[in-house]
């Protein structure tokens, strides 16, 4: 027998007539969004997957080139072969848990007109971003830890040597750097309302980011005016800050992890607040025929 919705009742007296309270809530609503998106990842899993593999690349080729060097030149930059190996995973680790490709589809959806479908539903077209970046994460996190972590019984070199607060502050740093990329990423994707080169505006960005994030090489590894500069922009707080946190770099820093989470925080506020003026304005701008 299926189950009534509860009934509730306007007015007073005879005349009283019966309406049906079943509006969803907030919680609710992201149920049913997240549960879509997850079968929407188990339909292309295998997809999904070899976009993860493809992933390691980067990390890995920069690995290969840096143990190259201190192997034959020793420590450098306070660096031995075995903190390569052990920042190289973390920014595989970092990457893999807050990286964004929020930019492209929202870029595609404004100049094709679909995201007129989006903004027709009871529910911000930026929380339905949200949820598959949520349930991928969740995804990749379930294969790479537990991955990490059995590695790691075996191989030494795999064991992160941070201190309890280090790490505590780690995984803050690694859940505000998630919502900080995705913002960085939508308000991008919200270019397109002003013009057809969204993603190519992206793409610079990404370059940048490639250096100044610690993706590449550990910011000591440049010249101090440049890791000056990177900790003065958002760069460092997206990538290097999580992985030197994991990595041990701040162990027994405790005003200095404060100091950078202080600052990681600020800049996430600054990035939300951007979006909402990016959006109001976009919507004034914003005009599609189909969709």
């Amino acid at each position: 027998m299926t189950e009534q919705p509860e009934l509730a009742y306007e007015g007073e007296g005879a005349g009283r007539s019966p309406r049906v309270d079943a509006k969803p809530t907030f919680i609710g609503k992201y149920s049913v969004l997240m549960k879509a998106e997850w079968a929407v990842l188990l339909a292309y899993r295998s997809e999904t997957v070899i976009w993860m593999l493809g992933a390691f690349i980067q990390p890995m080729v920069s690995l290969a080139v840096w143990l190259s060097i201190s192997g034959a030149q020793g420590e450098i930059a306070g660096y031995s072969a075995y903190d390569y190996v052990r920042y190289f995973i973390g920014v595989l680790l970092v990457e893999r848990l807050t990286r964004s490709w929020d930019v492209w589809d929202v870029d595609r959806d404004i100049r094709e007109g679909t995201y007129s479908a989006k903004l027709l539903r009871p529910f911000h077209p930026v929380h339905w971003s949200l949820c598959s970046n949520l349930v991928y994460k969740f995804f990749f996190a379930s294969l790479l830890i537990p991955a990490w972590l059995i590695l790691s019984i075996p191989f030494p070199v795999l064991r992160f040597p941070v201190e309890w607060i280090a790490g505590l502050a780690a995984i803050w740093a690694i859940a505000v750097s998630a919502a900080m990329t995705f913002v960085i990423g939508y308000e991008f994707g919200l270019l397109a309302f002003w013009s057809n080169r969204a993603t190519a505006i992206y793409s610079l960005y990404e370059m940048t980011h490639l250096f100044l994030a610690g993706r590449i090489a550990p910011l000591s590894m440049f010249p101090d005016w440049i890791a000056v500069a990177a900790k003065w922009l958002p760069f460092y707080y997206t990538v290097g800050l999580p992985v030197d946190l994991l990595t041990g770099k701040m162990n027994g820093q405790t005003m200095l992890i404060g100091q950078n989470l202080a600052v990681q925080a600020a800049w996430l506020l600054i990035f939300m607040t951007v979006f909402r003026i990016m959006w109001r304005a976009g919507l004034k701008k914003y005009g599609a025929a189909g969709g």
